[in-house]
């Protein structure tokens, strides 16, 4: 089978070589770096300006002579989804996503009208498909809303553009320094935050993670690194049936049927609410939490789901427990920090850079923003917890010592 795969995950590569499949990847700019790793994995490749047109996709199929044996096209970036199931579609290969479901899994006020259609609890919200003339015309849009807001694309990913407003004027005012034009508009959600990562096939979920965030991923705009502790299956039995429950009715009310999922959800057992969906493998290092704690890669179980292989449920016992931290950045200096540095942080057990050294570090505007993400093990939840706040203290205190300003002489 001739898998092409819309964004460079080596896991996915690997898992889909190794079962006897060759791979066309096609790219976009910050795959770059991960490709060149596996890219001797690779059959052919090609450049993408975005994933979001499905017309450069399809024709960079054809430029590559390989339009015609392609027999299945799979996600590999959440921006992907969509134009995945289109080429599915428009090559006549065997679909394992159709679009409308696969839109129902990128656009956040489609997903919420569906919950709310099949009883499943998720925030009151309104859709703007244009910017507002003035605060008094959003007020009277958002009229059965009460405050404080949550603000946010219809589709994008990692808290990008997103931003919380106690009142309308305040968000009137937000709207024009994000420059949003078409948004959603929720009603915030109070209580813990957590994420729920797994496999469906046939349309039963197979393999689950529930994961439990530190802090909430909105924080992560005001510099509060995001983290988050995957919990033990056998530690917390009663948890993971009701998260399986929930999970799968947020499944079944989208229509997915194959493939895997990342759940956002807000409250807790007894209560939970849900936030969003994607249908692909959690980002960030997430997957590498999965491995520690289910034994299951999300990309290499994502990838074979979609060439309709197995995802069988793997005799494994956790070592300990795992959690996965996106280590801070000093906006607007130069890292001062090494590889070397941060593997020394105890508890780290993989790493991958996210700022070379002598590289200026960006402003946290969106939750995946770090000088590199890690997976930090622990013996158990609270002392995982503490060594994921100490890895951030650390890295904290060394962009204090080592990296500097880019106007320092």
């Amino acid at each position: 089978m001739h898998a092409v795969l819309l964004g460079a995950e080596h896991e996915a590569i690997e898992e889909l070589v190794r079962i006897g499949h060759s791979v066309t990847v096609l790219y976009v700019a910050h795959d770059r770096v991960v490709l060149e790793g596996c890219r001797h994995l690779v059959t052919r490749c090609a450049f993408l300006p975005s994933f979001d047109r499905p017309e450069l996709a399809w024709a960079a199929l054809i430029h590559l002579g390989v339009a015609d044996e392609v027999d299945v096209v799979i996600a590999g970036h959440e921006f992907a989804v969509t134009t995945a199931a289109m080429l599915n579609d428009m090559l006549g290969c065997k679909n394992r996503m159709e679009p409308a479901v696969a839109l129902a899994g990128r656009d956040k006020a489609l997903q919420k009208c569906l919950w709310h259609r099949h009883g499943v609890p998720t925030a009151r919200f309104r859709v703007c498909t244009e910017r507002p003339a003035s605060a008094e015309v959003l007020r009277h849009a958002l009229t059965d809303l009460a405050p404080p807001y949550v603000v946010k694309p219809t589709a994008d990913g990692g808290a990008h553009l997103v931003f919380r407003a106690e009142t309308v004027e305040e968000l009137y005012d937000g709207l024009v320094t994000a420059e949003l034009e078409t948004f959603i508009v929720e009603e915030w959600q109070a209580g813990d935050e957590w994420h729920f990562d797994g496999v469906f096939s046939d349309g039963r979920i197979e393999n689950l993670m529930v994961s439990h965030d530190a802090t909430p991923v909105i924080e992560t705009k005001a510099g509060s690194p995001f983290r988050s502790i995957a919990l033990p299956v056998k530690e917390y039995p009663e948890l993971y049936d009701e998260a399986r429950a929930f999970a799968e009715r947020c499944r079944a009310a989208l229509g997915g049927r194959y493939g895997t999922f990342h759940l956002e959800v807000f409250g807790g057992p007894g209560k939970f609410v849900a936030g969003e969906l994607a249908w692909r493998p959690a980002g960030g290092l997430i997957s590498v939490s999965a491995l520690h704690t289910i034994g299951v890669s999300l990309w290499a179980a994502h990838a074979r789901v979609h060439v309709g292989a197995s995802v069988a449920a793997p005799e494994f016992e956790p070592t300990g427990v795992f959690g996965f931290v996106c280590l801070p950045v000093k906006s607007g200096f130069r890292n001062g920090l090494t590889r070397a540095d941060l593997e020394r942080i105890p508890g780290v057990r993989h790493l991958r850079m996210k700022v070379a050294p002598g590289e200026v570090m960006k402003e946290m505007k969106t939750s995946s923003i770090a000088v590199g993400w890690a997976v930090i093990e622990g013996d158990d939840v609270s002392h995982c917890q503490k060594r994921v706040e100490d890895a951030i203290r650390l890295v904290t205190q060394m962009h204090e010592a080592k990296s500097e300003s880019p106007h320092t002489p």
